[in-house]
């Protein structure tokens, strides 16, 4: 199915437009519908109507067909499914045909004469004014508006308890989430994945939560309220439920206490914005390290460069190691590098502390990362002077994970614990056992607590941030959130060698034949930035 669009050069931000209108068992309305269009919008080369019955057993597609054919208008298709989608499917289907046909700009408009088709050209205005990638038609503006057009009062105060426990949640302020009146850019909609939302009548709350994961712009206007003879086929009380579980599932994946598959990897990590408040663990490194008082360190997985500039701010000189450049100005010199590859690109020796700050589950065989990060070092270094490494990774025996699997679930997020990007997790035991079998001195371990104030934030969060830490302290096995462990590698046999005392070796020189019969690392990439 195609459309041929024109733009219209009379406006600021012309566009193509669709006017998608869902239908189900409307017949008494449907000619009414399109008679209360503004006539202004048929036959437009800029504007389109789209109406897609949802396998109605009455005649409304047939009636539409003969009001189309009887006032000659050309810029509306008419379609019946064969099989009934539910309110949010049959959505779907519209916004798909016009993100494929090229629209800009669609607004849903209810078959059964709710909402007011005179609004059309509001709802065009306003995106060419304000380029909005949602728009909300409100009906809650006014208690006393929404009363006088006819909505009963258990209706307006289940609106109103739902939008006030939804802003509550999301922290957002709309006056209405409940409006079956409004309209999306089709920009807005590639963004998000619309067709693994519901089927039902929830789905256009959480179509609007994933707009909020976005944060796409969102603008409301008024509209009067109607209610007429149309027939509700909400069921009300279901339909609170999952209007109620949806936004807290919401809420609980922005948290990172579970992963759902329609928020996730819609934005930028969170760990990416510089400026958030620090995590705990990041917190507890950079006080390690002004006490270590190094002159240089080695930030391994050095992300954003968050960390790597507090460093910096003490004096220190910091080189980054990641797969992509951190921001300008956070560390002194940046190696390009995977922590899968081999050689490591770096030699950790030369420095004075190693960050891996949340580095070692995203590894794929970190027993063997470790053990290069010993044995590839040619730099000679007593054990007493080898580089001090301060390591943080999750806590998998953390007391919720415990719980969720005595409950039978093994939940991903977005991030926390159970990241999708995380290869290999591990316990403090387990942790510890690693180290020491790669060959690492335990100088002290910590427990990082639940990160509640960064992602709380205000009073309440840095509560529950200080309850957190206290009971990391007294049962780290368990309310550690993260583990952070400080340690030393012995060294690896390679310096040994080079720093043996030699005595009578038939004209052989050990240290030196060792290191040239070691396969030479491809050249770092190194800038300052």
């Amino acid at each position: 199915m195609t459309f041929e669009f024109t733009e219209n050069p009379q406006h600021p931000r012309a566009g193509r437009v669709l006017v998608f209108i869902v239908a189900y068992q409307a017949e008494k309305h449907t000619r009414r519908l399109f008679e209360r269009i503004p006539a202004e919008l048929y036959n437009r080369d800029d504007v389109h109507f789209l109406m897609i019955d949802d396998a109605s057993r009455d005649s409304s597609i047939q009636l539409a067909t003969e009001w189309v054919k009887e006032h000659n208008v050309e810029n509306v298709t008419l379609l019946r499914n064969p099989v009934n989608q539910g309110y949010g499917g049959n959505q779907k289907l519209g916004y798909r045909i016009g993100i494929d046909a090229g629209f800009d700009f669609i607004i849903l408009l209810h078959g059964d004469g709710q909402y007011a088709p005179e609004l059309l050209p509001q709802f065009i205005q306003t995106w060419r004014e304000t380029d909005a990638d949602v728009i909300l038609g409100t009906r809650m503006h006014s208690v006393k508006s929404a009363r006088a057009g006819g909505m009963p009062w258990y209706k307006v105060f289940a609106n109103r308890f739902l939008t006030t426990f939804q802003n509550k949640v999301t922290g957002k302020n709309l006056s209405e989430y409940h409006t079956g009146y409004r309209a999306y850019s089709t920009r807005f909609l590639k963004k998000v994945p619309f067709e693994i939302d519901t089927n039902l009548f929830h789905f256009d709350t959480e179509i609007l939560l994933q707009a909020f994961h976005v944060d796409a712009k969102i603008v409301e206007f008024p509209i009067p309220t109607h209610y007429g003879d149309e027939v509700c086929h909400v069921p009300g009380m279901k339909y609170a439920k999952d209007v109620v579980f949806s936004t807290l599932q919401y809420r609980a994946h922005r948290m990172g206490m579970l992963c759902a598959l329609k928020y996730r990897n819609l934005r930028a990590h969170p760990h990416a914005d510089m400026s958030r408040a620090m995590y705990p663990s990041q917190e507890m490194a950079v006080e390690l390290v002004k006490k270590f008082a190094p002159q240089t360190v080695l930030d391994i997985g050095s992300g954003s460069g968050r960390v790597a500039q507090k460093v910096q701010e003490l004096g220190v000189k910091v080189t980054g190691v990641d797969q992509l450049a951190p921001a300008d100005g956070t560390v002194s010199e940046f190696i390009r590098g995977s922590l899968d590859e081999r050689p490591l690109a770096f030699d950790a020796f030369k420095y004075d502390v190693v960050l891996l700050l949340d580095v070692l589950e995203h590894v794929a065989d970190p027993e063997d990362f470790l053990v290069h990060l010993r044995n590839d070092s040619a730099t000679s270094r007593t054990p007493q002077k080898s580089p001090r490494l301060i390591i943080t990774t999750p806590n998998i025996a953390f007391l919720s994970l415990r719980v969720t699997l005595l409950l039978g679930r093994f939940n991903y997020g977005e991030r926390g614990i159970l990241d999708t990007t995380h290869r290999r997790l591990f316990t403090r035991a387990s942790l510890l056992t690693m180290l020491r079998d790669c060959g690492y001195n335990i100088e002290q371990v910590l427990a990082v607590p639940v990160p509640f104030r960064p992602v709380i934030g205000g009073s309440f969060g840095k509560l529950l941030g200080q309850i957190a830490g206290v009971l990391a302290k007294l049962l780290p096995s368990m309310f550690g959130f993260q583990t952070m462990v400080v340690c030393r590698p012995m060294p690896g046999v390679r310096q040994i060698l080079t720093q043996s005392e030699k005595y009578q070796i038939a004209d052989m020189r050990v240290g030196e034949s060792l290191a040239s019969a070691r396969p030479a690392p491809e050249p770092a990439q190194i800038g300052s930035i």
